[in-house]
């Protein structure tokens, strides 16, 4: 399909899917799968929890959604993904006053 005839939701939908590679693949040339995984649970007190928290934010769900699934409070996954956004391994996307996270790749 082409560009042109393709409609703006099309385009925009292609070009959210292509910066979600170009991430992903920047963030494997950056950390190996297990310090990425080192980094996300550092310091957890549950960490299978905070890395099903972590794999889950792929920029559909809210922090609220995410603390939610993965059974803690939206206050630890705030902190986990305050945290991870300065270590640069995620980043926070906003709609209408939402936060939806987005990783780097999933482990």
């Amino acid at each position: 399909m082409r560009w042109g005839r393709m409609s703006e939701k099309e385009i925009l939908e292609k070009i959210s899917k292509q910066n979600e590679l170009i991430i992903s693949l920047l963030g494997r040339i950056a950390f190996k799968k297990d310090e990425l995984r080192e980094l996300v649970i550092k310091g957890s007190k549950r960490p299978t929890a905070i890395l099903q928290a972590y794999n889950l934010c792929d920029g559909s769900l809210t922090v609220t959604e995410i603390a939610n699934r993965v059974g803690v409070t939206q206050s630890a996954v705030t902190q986990a993904i305050d945290r991870w956004e300065k270590l640069g391994i995620i980043f926070k996307a906003t709609e209408r006053g939402a936060v939806y996270p987005i990783r780097l790749f999933p482990i």
